[in-house]
């Protein structure tokens, strides 16, 4: 038997420890072998990992673990970052190089990144100071030295890297456009007398370059819609009248100089309709030759298009032709009334005649084009002749990038014909990548990687569709709360009890019905009234954590609501501590304007009955008291006029909750999806 003494078996049993800890380290750093230093102005690409984000790079190796809340893409060097309630910039290891202190912040561009601080918008330097004092309302990112500016009275300017304006704040609309110039428009409205209409008012309109010298000077034009292919399509105020687009007088095409190039009359409703490709602009015609019937101006059956080259002779005018593409590659599409399609010359010669059934895009680009033939596409060269044989379901819109495409096949697991399944081909009709991925970024590869979707989960795929990187599903059921940094738009929709042959207003039905009151006790007597309460679990299908909200009338009364699009005017409201210390309630959701009429109704909701929402638990660094402000139309107000009705203002119970700074005054860009979405914010 061997006796150890005691500090020699402290000694060993120490040894041991140590040798745990370096084997444990050893094997934390095998499992998180993905985590690497990247190098700067190495490619890094966005990632997800349970609702956080980081960086990987080209081979698919994590750089910066996914722990933002927020991540921009790296430009010059630092991309804009929120961990928490506010963003910095971080470089390529993750590390904050300006550290979090803005509501809201933007990529560097020109070495300066727009951030916000309690709404207010400047530019800061890669150091994180101020660039220059700067009072404008909205900024632009700078471009070249210049940024558009806009200040609180809705006019536009253009300022330099010092702050200084180079083109002053009196423009009602400033666009830019390529090549350095913009198009501009005045705060000042100009009559011209028309002898069968009257007088007509219409808006200053112009061109300027980068240092506000007029190219296209006021007067000359109404409009000025376009400009494509380095050339302006502009209408003048001129007689006679003819009411194309509510205008007088010609249409002109106009070199980057202002020079008119080309200017065709609106007489007999026909007009130039694009500028200049291969020295040929398309333009309307119209068989007035042919009476119209009694009462009618003008009909599609009668119209048709053509073109005119830079003398101002019309060359192509087949009245079969119903509609024609820009000339590219000295080529061009034209669709006959049957809705075949044939390729043109400079020339009017027909390349191939009802050849195809349908034309990708405007056609032509570097040399081929995509067409269908008996709903299958292939790719042509611009004798028509095939380089690709009809083969595919669909080609994606975007076309060829480089030598690449994006065809799709209808995915087998779904009947809906708009949820393909997309893959990629080369442009000798090589299948680089089978149909597996169900959307991808629309600007191709970037670095040597496509971003993508595939099962569902983000991906990142080569040319050769070799996955470099995907995410990992969360099986987690727990949720979240909600961490945002812009104000919600208002999200309570709510309907009246459906009456047999009564419409209960409002275009956007809410299946949010009315429930009945079994105990009257809940709310409280004789009145309208908003409860907040704990949801006793999200059986309401939302992917954070929510609290219920109860409107109820416990009066003897209708009540009405005014309301858009079944939205009811309701939204929630934090208690922030404002500049002069006093505690102020405001708002961090907002109701959008809609430009549609038809969009505002009312909602009734009968005595003893109630709405049923939800409303999200909001997560933030700034702890406080929220609750949940209510309008509704005054009972004993009988206004004819729905605007002149007095609205009552009641609130919820106040509640416990957190929000970010950027909820108190940012709201996200929002685009309208096509006419059945008339909002703009």
């Amino acid at each position: 038997m061997t006796y150890v003494n005691s500090a020699n078996n402290n000694l060993i049993l120490q040894s041991m420890k140590n040798l745990g800890i370096i084997l444990l380290t050893l094997t934390l750093i095998s499992c998180m072998g993905q985590i690497k230093q990247a190098k700067p102005g190495e490619p890094l690409f966005l990632i997800s990992d349970h609702n956080k984000f980081g960086f990987i790079d080209s081979i698919g190796q994590v750089v910066v673990e996914p722990k933002f809340i927020v991540l921009g893409e790296i430009t010059e060097g630092l991309a804009h970052a929120r961990i928490s309630g506010t963003y910095g910039y971080i470089n390529y290891t993750g590390e904050f190089i300006i550290q979090p202190q803005y509501d809201y912040a933007t990529p560097f561009a020109d070495g300066l990144a727009i951030v916000y601080k309690r709404g207010k918008p400047f530019f800061i330097n890669k150091l994180g100071q101020k660039a220059f004092e700067c009072n404008f309302h909205l900024l632009g990112q700078f471009n070249n030295g210049r940024a558009v500016v806009k200040t609180t009275t809705e006019k536009f300017g253009v300022i330099n890297k010092r702050g200084e304006l180079i083109i002053d704040t009196v423009y009602s609309r400033l666009k830019s456009i390529p090549d350095g110039m913009f198009i501009v428009q005045g705060i000042n409205h100009h009559p011209y007398t028309d002898k069968e209409k009257g007088i007509t008012n219409y808006s200053e309109m112009g061109v300027i370059d980068s240092l506000g010298n007029f190219i296209i000077p006021y007067g000359k034009f109404i409009d000025i819609t376009r400009y494509d292919n380095g050339y302006f399509l502009a209408t003048t105020p001129e007689e006679p009248w003819n009411s194309i687009d509510g205008y007088t007088g010609r249409t002109v095409i106009l070199d980057k100089t202002g020079r008119a190039i080309l200017s065709k009359d609106h007489r007999n409703q026909c007009y130039l309709e694009g500028t200049l490709h291969c020295g040929l602009a398309k333009m309307h015609l119209y068989k007035y030759w042919i009476p119209e019937k009694r009462g009618v101006y003008s009909s599609s059956e009668n119209s048709y298009q053509g073109y005119m080259n830079t003398k101002g002779e019309i060359i192509i005018n087949d009245t079969t032709l119903e509609a024609v593409k820009d000339f590219s590659d000295g080529r061009a599409f034209v669709k006959n009334k049957n809705g075949h399609y044939s390729i043109l010359n400079t020339h009017g010669k027909f390349v191939a005649k009802n050849s195809f059934n349908n034309v990708l895009g405007n056609g032509f680009y570097n040399g081929v084009a995509f067409v269908a033939v008996n709903q299958k596409w292939g790719l042509i060269d611009t004798n028509a002749h095939f380089i690709i044989n009809p083969l595919f379901y669909r080609i994606n819109d975007i076309g060829m990038i480089d030598d690449y495409f994006f065809f799709e096949e209808p995915n087998p697991d779904t009947n809906n014909p708009y949820n393909n399944l997309t893959g990629i081909a080369s442009k000798n009709g090589k299948i680089l990548v089978k149909p597996i991925i169900e959307r991808f970024d629309q600007e191709g590869f970037r670095n040597g990687l496509l971003k993508c979707i595939i099962d569902k989960k983000l991906t990142y795929i080569t040319i050769n569709g070799k996955i470099v990187w995907q995410e990992i599903t969360n099986e987690s059921k727990e949720l979240s709360n909600l961490n945002i940094d812009y104000m919600n738009r208002g999200h309570f929709y709510a309907y009246s009890l459906p009456k047999e042959n009564v419409q209960s207003g409002g275009w956007a039905e809410s299946q949010n019905i009315p429930k009945k009151m079994y105990s009257s006790s809940d709310f409280i007597e004789n009145s309208v009234s908003v409860v907040v309460k704990p949801a006793t679990s999200n059986t309401f299908s939302t992917p954070y954590n929510v609290l219920a909200v109860c409107v109820a009338n416990n009066t003897k009364s209708n009540i009405q609501f005014n309301a858009q699009d079944s939205r009811l005017y309701m939204k929630v409201q934090a208690l922030i501590n404002n500049d002069d210390n006093k505690d102020t309630w405001v708002d961090i959701e907002y109701l959008p304007s809609s430009w549609c009429g038809n969009s505002y109704h009312t909602l009734t909701l009968e005595p003893r009955y109630y709405w049923t929402f939800t409303t999200p638990i909001y997560d933030g660094d700034y702890k406080t008291r929220l609750r949940i402000e209510l309008k509704y139309i005054d009972p004993l107000d009988h206004s004819e006029k729905r605007r002149d009705e007095k609205e009552i203002t009641i609130y919820s119970n106040e509640y416990i909750g957190s929000i970010n700074p950027g909820q108190l005054w940012r709201k996200q860009d929002y685009y309208p999806n096509g006419i059945m979405d008339p909002y703009n914010d």
